[in-house]
C-alpha cells in the first residue's frame, strides 16, 4: 500500500503529468487573431468584439492549459469536443456579460414595438441590456453548460445561445419587468 501511495504522490507531482499554462504571450497572440474575426451576421461592434477578446485571451492563462489548446485543434472529436467545450464553459461563457448587454439593447431598439414607445424606449433598452449583461454574469457558464448538454455538436455558441428558448423567455421577463 506504502508502494502505491509513494507512486500516486510522484505521479501527481511528476512533470510528466503536469499541465502547461497558456502563457501571457500565447494568450496575446490569441487577442490579435480573436479580435481581427467578424463572424457573418456578427452580433458585436469592434468595441464589443474587443472586450470579448480580451476577457477570454486574460482567462486563458488562468483556466486553460496548451494541452487544451492542442486537443481543441484533434481531429478526433472525442479528444476536440470536450476541449472546446470547457473552452466555450469556462472560458468564453464568463465573458459574455457585455457582449449580451451590447446585443440585447441593440436587439430592442430595432424592436419597432418597442420604438413605438418614443423617448422611453432607449431607457427601457438600456435596462434589459443591463438585466440580462446581469444574469450572464451569474448564469452564463451554467447556462452554456446545459445548452451544450443538451446539444453537444453546437458550433456557434452565441448562436445556440441567443436561440435558447430559455434564454428568450428570461430575456422578455427582464424586458417587461422594465416596463414598470
Amino acid at each position: 500500500m506504502r508502494y502505491i501511495l509513494a507512486f500516486l504522490l510522484f505521479a501527481v507531482a511528476s512533470p510528466a503529468f503536469a499541465r502547461t499554462p497558456v502563457s501571457k504571450d500565447t494568450a496575446n497572440t490569441y487577442f490579435a487573431n480573436c479580435v481581427k474575426q467578424t463572424a457573418p451576421g456578427q452580433q458585436f461592434s469592434t468595441s464589443g468584439q474587443e472586450m470579448l477578446c480580451a476577457c477570454t485571451a486574460a482567462r486563458l492563462t488562468q483556466f486553460f492549459t496548451m494541452e487544451d489548446m492542442q486537443e481543441m485543434m484533434s481531429s478526433d472529436p472525442s479528444i476536440a469536443r470536450p476541449a472546446y467545450n470547457k473552452m466555450t464553459v469556462n472560458i468564453y461563457a464568463p465573458c459574455m456579460e457585455e457582449p449580451v448587454r451590447e446585443y440585447h439593447y441593440n436587439s430592442c431598439i430595432a424592436n419597432p414595438d418597442v420604438s413605438r414607445l418614443g423617448r422611453n424606449a432607449e431607457n427601457i433598452c438600456r435596462c434589459a441590456a443591463d438585466e440580462m449583461a446581469h444574469y450572464m454574469k451569474n448564469y452564463g457558464s451554467s447556462l452554456f453548460a446545459r445548452i451544450l448538454d443538451e446539444n453537444p455538436e453546437a458550433i456557434d455558441p452565441n448562436q445556440a445561445l441567443f436561440n435558447d428558448p430559455s434564454f428568450q423567455k428570461v430575456a422578455a421577463q427582464k424586458t417587461m419587468g422594465c416596463l414598470k
